[in-house]
C-alpha cells in the first residue's frame, strides 16, 4: 500500500503543488519555470493518488502556472504514460500503512529530502507504532523516525520522547527507529515490560524486540528514582519470556550492597509455566535448622496444575505439601490440597513422633444444565493444629475447633416437579475429638403442588390453595461421640460411653453405631382469610420411617436388667397430624404535640395454632411395648426406635394450643440535621416476642414452657442488645442434698403446680441469655454507609466475626493545617481512621435448687491507621471464669510504595509467637524478601 499522508483540507494539497513550483524559481508567474525540474515531482503526486483530490476543487487551478496545469491535463503525456516522460518509478520505500501526525507548534515538510519535522508535541502514530517528543523527524528515504527532548530556560528536559510498539512502551531521551528493519538505538531508556521497569543509558534494540542494555538497573519500582534496584553492567531483554544479567549487585536508593551475584535470569512470563521454588531456611529453637518450602511447580496443563514442596529439619521432622488448583472456563473451578507432617519430639533421648494430616478441597460448579455438583471439605488429625502453630498468620482457622466438610450433588428433572440431592458430610472437633461422617445423605423432593388451583374460580379460596409437597430424606451417619446407655440395660458395650478413634480397629464398633434410615414426609395445608383480617391456615401432615433393623427388648432376671437385641429386618412406622393457625396484625399509634417527637407506632403480630396428634405410644399400635426394668417388676414403655436416625412416632395422645405475641416498637422523631426528610424513624424494639403451648389431653404438666426474647439497637445501629430466655412454670421440691468430695447433688423434683399459685411469680427463669455488640468508628467513616454493629447470634457466632476487622474503608478526615499550624500542641487528631467492635455474651442456668451456672465472653477486635500508609489491625478476647485473655494477635502493616513490611505478634500464652516479614509487592521478584520468625515450641512448618 502507497504513502498516503494525511491532509486536513483541499488548501495544504494546493500548497504542496505551490511548494513544487516554488522551489527554485520563486512564486513570480512572470518568471520562467524549469519544467523538467518540476516533473519529477508532480509525477510523485501523480503516482500517489492527489490528482483526484486536486481536480475536485477546479476553482484552485486558475492558481497554478500553465506548465503545471499542461502537465495535469487529461491528454499530458504523464497521464498517458509515456516512458520518455515519466521518469522511472522508484523502488517502494517500507512504509506500508496510513501515518497519523500532528504538532502543538508547527509542522515542516522537506519535499526535496523527503522528510516532515514536527515542533511542540510532536506526535506521529505509524500502525501499532507511535512516538511523540519535542522535536521529531519523519525520513520516508532512510525508513526513520527520530525524536528529541529540549531543553529550558532553567536547564531542564522538556518534551522527553516516548515510544510505543504494540504494549510496551519506552521513555527515551533520545532515539531513532527504522521500521523497515524494526531496529532502533536509543540513548536514556525506562521501560516497562511485564510489571518490570528498566532503565538504561544506551539501547540497541532489535527487529524481534530484544533489548540489549548497557548500564542498566532492573526494578519493579514505577518511580523514576526507584527505591530500589538490580544494577548491572549489561542486561538483555527477551520479552514475555526473561531477562538475563550479567555480574550485578542491589541498590537501595543510590547505596550499593554486598548483594550480588555473578550472572541472573529473571523470569517475566505473561503465563505460567513450570519451574523450581526456592525454599527459605533458618533455625527453630526445638526442631533445628531448616530448609523450608523448596519444590517444584508443575504446570501440567492451562486447565490444573501442581506444586510440591517440602520442609526438612534437622532433629528428623519433616513435612510435605501437596497444591493444586484447576478450573474448565464455563463448568467448574476449585482447589486441592494435602499436608503431612511428622514432628520428632523435642526432648532429649525422646524418640517419640506425631504424624498429621491435613485436606482441603474446595469446588465450585458454574450455572451449567440442570445439576450441579460441588464440595467444600476441610479435615484431618486432631492434632495438627497444636502441632503447626499458624496463628500468626491464619488466626482463624488456628482458632477454630470445629471444622465441617460437604459434597453435593444436586440434581433438576426439568418439566417435573421433582429434584434430587446427594451429600456426603463430615464434621470435626479437634478439642474434643468427636467426629461424626454421613454418607451418603439423599434428599428428594417435589415442590408444592396445587391440584385445584386452575379449575374454575377455585383459585383464591381454600381449595384452589389447597397444596402438598413430598419430602425423602435418607441417611447413613456414622459418629465416634459415646453412646448413652440407661441403667437398666445389662448387655451395653464397655466402649459405649467412650470416645472412639476413627481407625482400623475400631471399624467394627463404630459400624455398630452407625445410623441409618429413611423419612418420607407429606405436608397438606391451604390458607383462606376470615373475617377480612384474619389469616386462617389449616395444615395435615404424614410422616413414614423406614429402618433396616429394630430393636428388641427382654427383661433377664439373671441379670436383673434388660436385654437389648437389634433385629435385621425392614421396619417401618407411620403417624400423622393435623393443625390450624391464625394470625392478624395490630397497629396503634400515639401522637405526640411535641416539637421533637412526632409520634410512637406499635405493631403487634398475634398467632394462635391448634394441633392435634393421636397416641402412637400404645403397644396395640407396634412401635412401643411395656418393658419390666428391675426384679421389683417396674416397667417402662420402650421404643424399638430408640435413638435411630430420625427416631419413631411421639407416645402420647396431643391436643395443644400453641400462642404467640410479637411486637416492634418505632419513634417518630425530628432530624436534627437539615435534610430532605425532616423526621426519622427510630427502632425502640426490633422485636420483642413471648411464645407457649398447653397441651389439654396431656395428665400433667399442660403448660410448656415460656419462651421470650428482645432486641434492640442505639446510636444508629452502632451498638445492639440481644436478651432471651425460658420461664418454667412449674414448681420444684427439694428432697435431700447429698454432700460429695466434687460437690452438692440436689435430689429434688418437679410437680403439677403452677408457680404463681405458689407466690413465686410466673415461674423459675431456667435459661437466660445477653448478648451486647458494639462498634466505634469516627464520624467520617460512619457517613460512608458501613454497616452497623452485628449481632453474633442472628448467624453463624463462628463465621464472621472470628477474622480481623480487615475491610479496606475509604476515611475522610478535614482541613485542619490552619489549626495544627496556630497551635499544634492543642491538636488531637480524633478522625484519624480506626474501628473497635467488642461483643459480649452471658449465659445462665438453673434448674431447680441446683446452683445456677454462667458462661461469659467477651471478645473484641479493631483496627487504626496511624497514617495512609499504616494500619495495626488486633483481634483478641478475655475469658472472665479464668480471668486471663485469649488467644491475641496484632497485626501491624506498613506500605512501602514497592515494598511491604508486616509484622504478626502473639504476645502471650502457649502460642506466643512473631512474625516479621518485608518483601517486594511484584510477584517478578517475591523471593526478594527477608523474614524471621520466633523460635517457638510451636513453630510451623
Amino acid at each position: 500500500m502507497k504513502l498516503k499522508i494525511l491532509v486536513p483540507n483541499i488548501k495544504r494539497l494546493f500548497l504542496c503543488f505551490l511548494f513544487i513550483v516554488a522551489g527554485a524559481k520563486g512564486f513570480s508567474q512572470n518568471v520562467e519555470i524549469d519544467t523538467a525540474e518540476v516533473l519529477d515531482k508532480v509525477t510523485f503526486l501523480i503516482q500517489n493518488g492527489y490528482l483526484d483530490s486536486l481536480n475536485s476543487y477546479p476553482e484552485y487551478r486558475s492558481f497554478l502556472p500553465d506548465s503545471i496545469i499542461s502537465l495535469l491535463s487529461p491528454d499530458s503525456p504523464i497521464l498517458q504514460g509515456d516512458s520518455t516522460l515519466v521518469p522511472k518509478k522508484k523502488t517502494k520505500n517500507a512504509v506500508e500503512t496510513t501515518v497519523d501526525y500532528k504538532a502543538k507548534d508547527s509542522i515542516y515538510f522537506d519535499l526535496t529530502n523527503q522528510k516532515m519535522y514536527l515542533y511542540g508535541e510532536g506526535s506521529i502514530e505509524y500502525g501499532n507504532i507511535g512516538l511523540t517528543g519535542e522535536r521529531v523527524e519523519m525520513d520516508w528515504v532512510g525508513n526513520t523516525i527520530q525524536a528529541n527532548y529540549v531543553l529550558d530556560s532553567a536547564g531542564k528536559k522538556v518534551g522527553k520522547p516516548v515510544f510505543t510498539e504494540g504494549s510496551d512502551s519506552y521513555v527515551t531521551d533520545d532515539m531513532i527507529y527504522n521500521f523497515k528493519t524494526k531496529k532502533a538505538l536509543i540513548n536514556g531508556i525506562i521501560t516497562e515490560q511485564d510489571g518490570a521497569f528498566m532503565h538504561g543509558e544506551r539501547v540497541k534494540k532489535n527487529e524481534r524486540d530484544e533489548m540489549f542494555i548497557r548500564d542498566a538497573k532492573y526494578t519493579t519500582c514505577n518511580l523514576e528514582h526507584p527505591h530500589y534496584y538490580i544494577k548491572a553492567k549489561k542486561l538483555k531483554v527477551i520479552p514475555n519470556d526473561r531477562v538475563l544479567s550479567g555480574p550485578f549487585n542491589i541498590y537501595f536508593g543510590e547505596i550499593p550492597t554486598p548483594i550480588g551475584f555473578p550472572f541472573g535470569m529473571f523470569p517475566s512470563p505473561r503465563e505460567k509455566a513450570s519451574g523450581i521454588i526456592f525454599p527459605s531456611y533458618g533455625e527453630d529453637n526445638n526442631r533445628g535448622f531448616f530448609v523450608r518450602g523448596g519444590g517444584y511447580y508443575f504446570d501440567i496443563s492451562e486447565y490444573v496444575d501442581l506444586k510440591l514442596t517440602g520442609d526438612i529439619y534437622t532433629n528428623g521432622s519433616y513435612g510435605l505439601n501437596g497444591a493444586s488448583t484447576y478450573k474448565k472456563r464455563y463448568r467448574y473451578s476449585g482447589n486441592l490440597g494435602v499436608r503431612y507432617n511428622k514432628t520428632v519430639s523435642p526432648t532429649f533421648e525422646d524418640d517419640s513422633f506425631s504424624k498429621d494430616v491435613w485436606v482441603n478441597w474446595s469446588h465450585s460448579p458454574q450455572s451449567y444444565g440442570t445439576s450441579r455438583f460441588s464440595a467444600s471439605v476441610s479435615g484431618g488429625t486432631t492434632t495438627y493444629s497444636a502441632n503447626a502453630n499458624n496463628v500468626g498468620y491464619d488466626y482463624t482457622n488456628s482458632i477454630n475447633a470445629q471444622f465441617n466438610s460437604n459434597i453435593s450433588y444436586s440434581k433438576t428433572f426439568q418439566g417435573t416437579p421433582f429434584n434430587l440431592t446427594v451429600n456426603a458430610r463430615q464434621s470435626q472437633n479437634i478439642s474434643t475429638g468427636v467426629a461424626s461422617v454421613t454418607l451418603p445423605e439423599i434428599s428428594f423432593n417435589a415442590s408444592r403442588i396445587q391440584p385445584f388451583k386452575n379449575v374454575g374460580n377455585w383459585k383464591n379460596n381454600a381449595l384452589g390453595k389447597l397444596g402438598f409437597t413430598y419430602r425423602l430424606s435418607a441417611k447413613n451417619e456414622m459418629s465416634n461421640s459415646p453412646v448413652s446407655i440407661p441403667s437398666y440395660v445389662v448387655n451395653s458395650n464397655v466402649a459405649s460411653d467412650e470416645i472412639l478413634s476413627f481407625n482400623s480397629d475400631n471399624l467394627p464398633l463404630l459400624f455398630s453405631r452407625a445410623k441409618m434410615g429413611a423419612r418420607h414426609q407429606i405436608p397438606v395445608s391451604t390458607s383462606f382469610n376470615m373475617l377480612k383480617y384474619f389469616t386462617v391456615s389449616p395444615s395435615f401432615n404424614y410422616t413414614e420411617v423406614w429402618y433396616p433393623n429394630e430393636l428388641k427388648y427382654e427383661y433377664d432376671p439373671v441379670l436383673e436388667g434388660v436385654q437389648v437385641d437389634t433385629l435385621s429386618q425392614f421396619s417401618r412406622a407411620g403417624w400423622w397430624s393435623s393443625g390450624a393457625s391464625m394470625s392478624t396484625r395490630l397497629y396503634g399509634m400515639y401522637n405526640f404535640r411535641s416539637d421533637k417527637i412526632k409520634a410512637i407506632r406499635h405493631v403487634m403480630t398475634p398467632n394462635v395454632g391448634f394441633s392435634y396428634s393421636p397416641d402412637f405410644g400404645d403397644p396395640s399400635k407396634g412401635t412401643y411395648r411395656d418393658v419390666q426394668i428391675d426384679e421389683e417388676g417396674n416397667t417402662r414403655r420402650l421404643s424399638k426406635y430408640e435413638g435411630f436416625a430420625y427416631g419413631g412416632p411421639a407416645s402420647g395422645e396431643s391436643a395443644s394450643v400453641s400462642f404467640s405475641l410479637n411486637n416492634n416498637l418505632e419513634m417518630k422523631v425530628k432530624s436534627k440535621v437539615d435534610s430532605v426528610e425532616e423526621y426519622r424513624k427510630i427502632k425502640i424494639f426490633d422485636n420483642l416476642s413471648l411464645s407457649s403451648a398447653y397441651n389439654f389431653l396431656a395428665d400433667s404438666f399442660n403448660l410448656s414452657d415460656i419462651n421470650w426474647n428482645a432486641r434492640t439497637s442505639f446510636f444508629k445501629g452502632a451498638m445492639y442488645v440481644s436478651l432471651s430466655g425460658t420461664i418454667d412454670p412449674y414448681v420444684y421440691v427439694l428432697d435431700s442434698v447429698q454432700e460429695t468430695t466434687s460437690g452438692e447433688i440436689y435430689h429434688q423434683r418437679q410437680i403439677d403446680k403452677f408457680a404463681w399459685n405458689n407466690g413465686q411469680g410466673l415461674g423459675q427463669m431456667t435459661r437466660t441469655s445477653m448478648s451486647v455488640g458494639l462498634k466505634l468508628q469516627p464520624k467520617s467513616a460512619k457517613s460512608n454507609g458501613k454497616d452497623p454493629a452485628q449481632d453474633p447470634n442472628a448467624n453463624d457466632p463462628f463465621g464472621n466475626n472470628s477474622g480481623m476487622f480487615n475491610e479496606d474503608e475509604n476515611f475522610e478526615a478535614g482541613n485542619v493545617d490552619d489549626f495544627i499550624s496556630y497551635d499544634p500542641n492543642m491538636y488531637v487528631p480524633f478522625d484519624v481512621p480506626w474501628s473497635l467492635n467488642v461483643n459480649y455474651s452471658l449465659n445462665y442456668r438453673k434448674t431447680g435448687f441446683e446452683d445456677f451456672i454462667i458462661t461469659q465472653t467477651l471478645n473484641f477486635n479493631g483496627s487504626l491507621s496511624i497514617t495512609d500508609k499504616t494500619r495495626i489491625n488486633f483481634n483478641s478476647g478475655y475469658d472472665l471464669e479464668e480471668k486471663e485473655f485469649t488467644v491475641t494477635r496484632i497485626n501491624v502493616s506498613r506500605d512501602l510504595h514497592c515494598w511491604n513490611l508486616s509484622f504478626n505478634w502473639v504476645p502471650f500464652g502457649p502460642r506466643q509467637s512473631y512474625y516479621v516479614r518485608i518483601a517486594v509487592n511484584s510477584q517478578l521478584l517475591k523471593d526478594l524478601k527477608l523474614d524471621r520468625r520466633s523460635q517457638s515450641a510451636y513453630t510451623s512448618f
